[in-house]
């Protein structure tokens, strides 16, 4: 069974440890460089940790693939929801990995994964 690792991961709307001005009022751009663990490939996926108050201020329709909803921002609870995802995202080959994250995150381009 191949599972998904962490290559690198970052914002760029935040370093850390720092937080939003307001953590129950926020949302935060993030960037993750994956890769299957003891394997060479790599894609970048996408996401955005958004809270309930900023959800509630859209003014236009929104979809929400690509989007980590939490109660306040916290960095370890974005590090446990990603460590989360990527342990019920193995699969047999990177393509399924890819495939099971692409449901949840965004990737390259039109938010599909890069190949």
């Amino acid at each position: 069974m191949i599972y998904p690792e962490i290559r690198n991961i970052l914002s760029p709307d935040l370093e850390p440890p720092n937080l939003p001005d307001d953590p129950t009022d926020c949302e935060v751009a993030f960037q993750v460089l994956v890769g299957p663990k003891d394997g060479v490939e790599e894609e970048v996926f996408s996401f955005t940790v958004v809270t309930p108050v900023r959800l509630a201020q859209a003014v236009e329709p929104r979809w929400g693939r690509g989007n980590l909803v939490v109660l306040k921002f916290d960095w370890q609870i974005v590090a446990h929801a990603i460590a989360q995802l990527f342990a019920k995202c193995g699969g047999e080959s990177w393509g399924e990995v890819r495939a099971a994250l692409a449901k949840e995150l965004l990737g390259g381009k039109n938010g599909e994964p890069t190949q």
